[in-house]
């Protein structure tokens, strides 16, 4: 690890407020400032424990469609969007308050979030952060999904997604690539949203979730493409794929130098990627891998 620049918090109170997706609950975010080392936090103030739990891999919880944070009683639910505004804006240190355990979906996309927190400005904090800096490559997944980090001669993290659920999807392939800057993300990235196949919205609402979002909540696909919806980018989709995977490698709680690279990748191969990088961290040096590419199923 090296370190890069100091750490940062934000320079106020903000809140976002809306529904959850699955739940269709109300549900109100409220970010405050936290001190250096803090790292970023999520509490339930709905509870009366108001149990908190630290935005690290080592709190994931596996489950399909999402990302979830919990401690065996208690969850924060598709919150990705919100670590992928975080870790993109260079915020270090953040405590997020929530009145439920599901995020607010608002239009499927991490603008709302990534607006809020730009708006209320940073502080720098005279603490370094610590950056995790990838020396040999090093490959997780099989041939039909993989995601792989590898050095990188710019200084911060370049992220390249690569959708293509084959040639009978209505979902459209595509390739995307970025450096993860704060701007860059606002303008190219953070205004990307969800997206379904029709199929796959009326499943889930016979399973009794959603029911309250319309086709006008995300994007959702027939042949035709989106339903009742315009798209902001031709390659909005796997933009979106890039956004929760700047969210989900956001987990092992450390800034990243280096390129990382992923094949349909989802939120569970993320997820076990930023375990990895974690592990990284915990063992100085062992990132290195002579031999070149490493792969585990």
């Amino acid at each position: 690890m090296s370190n890069q620049r100091c750490q940062q918090t934000i320079a106020g109170v903000c809140r976002v407020s809306g529904r959850g997706y699955w739940s269709g609950l109300p549900v109100t975010v409220t970010f405050r400032p936290a001190p250096a080392d803090h790292g970023i936090v999520f509490q339930r103030s709905d509870l009366a424990d108001r149990p908190a739990y630290p935005a690290l891999s080592t709190h994931r919880l596996e489950t399909a469609l999402r990302t979830r944070l919990g401690n065996g009683h208690s969850s924060v639910d598709m919150f990705e969007h919100i670590m992928s505004a975080l870790y993109a804006l260079g915020i270090d240190n953040c405590l997020v308050e929530c009145t439920a355990s599901e995020m607010p979906g608002l239009d499927g996309s991490s603008l709302a979030y990534s607006c809020a927190l730009k708006n209320v400005g940073l502080v720098e904090q005279a603490v370094p952060v610590a950056t995790l800096s990838i020396d040999a490559p090093f490959r997780l997944g099989d041939d039909r999904q993989w995601i792989m980090i590898a050095p990188s001669r710019d200084r911060g993290l370049t992220c390249e997604y690569r959708l293509d659920y084959e040639a009978d999807s209505v979902i459209p392939s595509g390739r995307f690539q970025s450096a993860i800057t704060p701007q860059h993300y606002l303008d190219e990235i953070a205004p990307a949203r969800t997206f379904v196949t029709h199929e796959e919205a009326e499943r889930l609402q016979a399973q009794g979730l959603g029911q309250h979002v319309t086709h006008r909540d995300l994007l959702v696909f027939d042949e035709n493409g989106p339903i009742d919806n315009v798209l902001r980018f031709e390659d909005e989709c796997v933009r979106h794929k890039l956004l929760d995977l700047i969210g989900d490698l956001a987990l092992c709680g450390l800034k990243l130098q280096g390129k990382v690279t992923a094949f349909r990748s989802g939120h569970i191969l993320n997820g076990r990627m930023a375990d990895w990088l974690r592990c990284q961290a915990a063992r100085p040096g062992s990132a290195k891998h002579p031999s070149g590419i490493r792969q585990i199923a």
